[in-house]
């Protein structure tokens, strides 16, 4: 069961006295284990080393921790995938195999920020849910634009933009359910791997050479 602060409503703060990295990676340690509805905040405060007030201090409830996290971690994402394809010129195919890869260095460097995305993500509601999903839009426009850039161009070839942009998405996020550090491919074997199956899955003209 969740434990209950003594004023319900006090509204999430940026942690000044608890680093941001170290909630965060706290939080996902535990949500990762025991998903949302069996983790606890004293668990998250244990694991970020910090007493269970210290912790309400900052955050209101569970579900705002879960809220943080993933808006952190979304807003990371989406910052590295616009980095990415700003980096890459002007060719829309080149904008798509960048944000792939960058994507894929997302998965490998925080593979547990990927799995709490996809499974705890069901349970944020309201305005919490919301601003998730603002920073969430940021990796799909980025995406659509480089997609709907490459059809315009004759590069690639869909049906429809919406459910290729999905599609896309999709596979990325997939990543996560089966990455494995231990694996036996390198990053930049599995950042092919995944390169060669967007660019299936939009029909491209061209498909890049892998960085054997």
């Amino acid at each position: 069961m969740e434990d209950t602060p003594a004023n319900a409503n006090r509204r999430r703060a940026a942690p000044r006295f608890i680093d941001r990295d170290t909630v965060v990676h706290a939080s996902l340690e535990v949500f990762s284990a025991q998903g949302f509805h069996g983790a606890s905040t004293r668990q998250i405060a244990k694991a970020a080393g910090t007493s269970l007030s210290n912790l309400y201090n900052y955050f209101g409830s569970k579900s705002e921790i879960l809220e943080f996290v993933l808006e952190e971690t979304a807003r990371t994402l989406a910052d590295s995938l616009e980095e990415a394809v700003g980096a890459a010129g002007t060719n829309p195919l080149s904008r798509l195999e960048a944000a792939v890869r960058a994507y894929v260095d997302f998965i490998v460097a925080q593979p547990r920020a990927s799995v709490v995305g996809i499974t705890e993500f069901r349970y944020l509601e309201g305005e919490n849910r919301a601003e998730v999903v603002t920073e969430r839009d940021r990796t799909e426009a980025v995406f659509r634009a480089a997609i709907g850039d490459a059809a315009a161009a004759g590069e690639c070839e869909v049906r429809n933009l919406g459910s290729a942009v999905r599609g896309v998405v999709t596979l990325c996020n997939s990543m996560s359910t089966w990455y494995r550090p231990d694996g036996e491919l390198s990053p930049t074997e599995l950042a092919d791997l995944q390169v060669d199956l967007v660019f299936g899955l939009v029909r491209a003209a061209k498909r890049p050479a892998s960085s054997d």
